[in-house]
């Protein structure tokens, strides 16, 4: 049953899942989503699945293997830069296993690796996991300046790799890599953390009392996108009126290298005229809303990792752990709302409220990332013999649970595009780009 189809009278929707063959067409990686979220003391893990395409070829030089490396690394040099062996970047984390032939035992962590091994069948497909340690950095973009679109650009990302080699430490073939960009994003808890809130008073010369001044916003977590509301409370008893009030948000980014570098960037602001007079008292909301689309000219803007030039946001809010080494952290971004009064006659009274900004859990990841069912008779945990091959044998692919190849198809030459192509039920998905000469995975659905 294709993708839309109904039964029972209900649409059936497929799962989208990323993929990727290595040049030589030897072996494919699948993975259901390439966004992975640190919920702050625990990160989701990266779990995928290994197409091997060639069994016989492995069975014939069994001194090679398949490897599977995730690494963040800290770019602070553009890569085309890159000379005479010197590369601009730094490893923050790093970790490696083996995945074929497989040692041990090997299990699903995740219904999308549960449904990847029924259509691919588990002769060929393995699955593999990697839990990630709480305080490892988040994936940020510094924002490169719009007549600078020369290489990658500067900031932390995460890539996972899958290699043919004879050793893990060994320099793989680049026709026998699959390298595949993820990210990782940070969700802020929905904690009942206090309302940000600050007050201030100032007194003026020739003034006996003073300007009081109350502010707080109605909570301190954000999401990217939401508006920002800020509640003022001022009671002037100076002699001296309130002209106008400037409400801005700062981005402040630290860049823990070798040495500590602050920078601040307006990414919102507004102003509004109050004329509160001497005497006077009031109170009154005001909202700001942060976002990208306004600061797309400000080069060196700290944004969420970006997977090739898709749409992205505002940097999330750091949240490090007390343990946590700030230089492994790479990028610390913190956000702030920033008030300005002006005085008539001169002078001014500035306040700050910090705040969290933060990501929203994807669409359908809770239930894409849910472990397996235990109840269930065919959940994946799979003892594999000496040659790495399933002891046990799979059920047969559900055919209500389609896996959909939507890589460009070829275009006829009449010009009107092809439909993409569609797997056979518990078969592979086929693949357009032949030897996967794409340089990022293409999406599929389950």
């Amino acid at each position: 049953m294709s993708n839309g189809e109904k039964k029972d009278g209900k649409s059936k929707e497929g799962t989208r899942v990323f993929k990727k063959m290595c040049l030589d067409g030897k072996i494919s990686t699948y993975i259901g989503t390439r966004e992975f979220v640190d919920h702050v003391g625990h990160i989701d893990p990266v779990a995928a699945v290994l197409l091997v395409h060639e069994i016989d070829w492995f069975a014939n030089n069994p001194e090679y293997k398949v490897f599977a490396e995730i690494i963040a690394t800290f770019r602070y040099g553009r890569d085309d830069l890159d000379v005479l062996g010197i590369n601009f970047k730094k490893d923050l984390y790093s970790d490696a296993m083996q995945i074929y032939p497989v040692k041990g035992t090997s299990y699903c962590t995740t219904k999308i690796q549960e449904k990847l091994l029924k259509k691919l069948g588990t002769e060929k497909a393995f699955p593999f996991t990697f839990e990630l340690p709480a305080g490892i950095p988040s994936s940020v973009t510094l924002q490169p300046a719009k007549n600078d679109q020369n290489g990658k650009p500067c900031g932390v990302e995460y890539c996972l790799k899958t290699y043919i080699s004879k050793d893990i430490s060994e320099s793989p073939d680049r026709k026998q890599v699959v390298d595949l960009l993820i990210k990782k994003i940070t969700h802020a808890p929905d904690t009942s953390a206090p309302q940000p809130y600050v007050e201030s008073a100032k007194t003026f010369m020739m003034s006996p009392n003073p300007l009081h001044v109350e502010a707080r916003l109605d909570k301190e977590r954000y999401i990217h996108g939401e508006p920002i509301f800020v509640h003022l409370t001022m009671g002037n008893q100076s002699t001296r009126a309130v002209k106008k009030l400037k409400l801005s948000v700062k981005q402040i980014a630290n860049i823990c290298l070798f040495s500590n570098a602050i920078y601040k960037c307006t990414v919102a602001s507004v102003e509004h005229d109050l004329n509160v007079q001497p005497s006077q008292t009031i109170a009154q909301t005001f909202s700001i809303r942060p976002l990208l689309e306004e600061n797309k000219d400000k080069r060196g803007l700290a944004l969420d990792g970006q997977i090739k030039s898709e749409d992205t946001n505002l940097a999330s809010s750091t949240i490090a752990l007390p343990a946590s080494n700030r230089e492994n952290l790479g990028i610390v971004v913190k956000y702030i709302v920033r008030i300005d009064l002006f005085v008539s006659m001169g002078g001014d009274l500035k306040l700050e409220l910090p705040f969290t900004l933060s990501h929203p859990i994807p669409e359908h990841y809770e239930e894409d990332m849910e472990p397996p069912p235990l109840a269930k008779p065919d959940n994946v945990n799979i003892e594999l013999d000496e040659t790495g091959a399933y002891n046990n044998a799979q059920p047969q692919a559900d055919h209500d649970d389609p896996l959909i190849d939507l890589e460009a198809a070829p275009v006829p030459d009449n010009g009107t595009p092809a439909d993409p192509p569609a797997a056979a039920s518990g078969g592979e998905v086929p693949n357009d780009n032949g030897a996967g000469t794409a340089e990022e995975a293409a999406p599929a659905l389950l």
